[in-house]
Formats: C-alpha cells, structure tokens, sequence
C-alpha cells in the first residue's frame, strides 16, 4: 500500500470538496439510492466529472495508493473501469500500462 500522495501539490478547492462530499457520504445523504437517482440528471459536464473520479481511483489502486481500510471499494472501482477498457467502451493507455506493467 502506497499512500503517499503529494498532498502539497492539491489545490485547497480540491482538499475542500473532499472535505465536504466525505461529510456529506458519513452524515447527510438520507438514501445513497436516491442520491445515484438525483444524480443521472445532473448535468453531463459534472457527470463526466463524476467519472474522471472514477477513473482516477482506478490509477491510483493500480500504483497502490490506497488506504487499506478502502481496498474493498478501490478495487470494486478498478474492476469496473477496467471492464469499461477492456471493452472497447473508452480508451486509456496509461491504465492499460498500468494493467498490464
């Protein structure tokens, strides 16, 4: 495990949205289903963000950079976007590297 993330080089807006959809997740969300529900019609800029979320914990389970409490759920995130590669269904050969390094 590898959590040695450069948290200098985050930006404070960044850290805080962490801060805040963490507090969110472990307090005000009355039904995460609901939540998902809601989500499907944000706008599809934020839902593409949503995604380069996705995308970004896939890399960093392939580099190791996870805490061990969150395995379960980094890995759940690296299986699906590797099917999503795997498929055809996007491109991205950096994590294809990463796959297969």
């Amino acid at each position: 495990m590898n959590t040695d993330i450069d948290f200098m080089n985050i930006a404070e807006g960044d850290k805080a949205f962490v801060t805040e959809f963490e507090n969110f997740v472990n307090g005000r969300v009355s039904s995460t289903e609901k939540t998902g529900m809601a989500m499907t019609a944000m706008h599809r800029y934020l839902q593409q963000q949503a995604f380069k979320d996705m995308k970004a914990l896939a890399h960093n389970y392939r580099k190791g950079r996870y805490d061990e409490r969150n395995e379960w759920a980094s890995r759940i995130t690296d299986e699906a976007y590797g099917h999503l590669v795997n498929c055809d269904l996007i491109y991205d050969a950096d994590y294809t590297e990463l796959k297969n390094g």
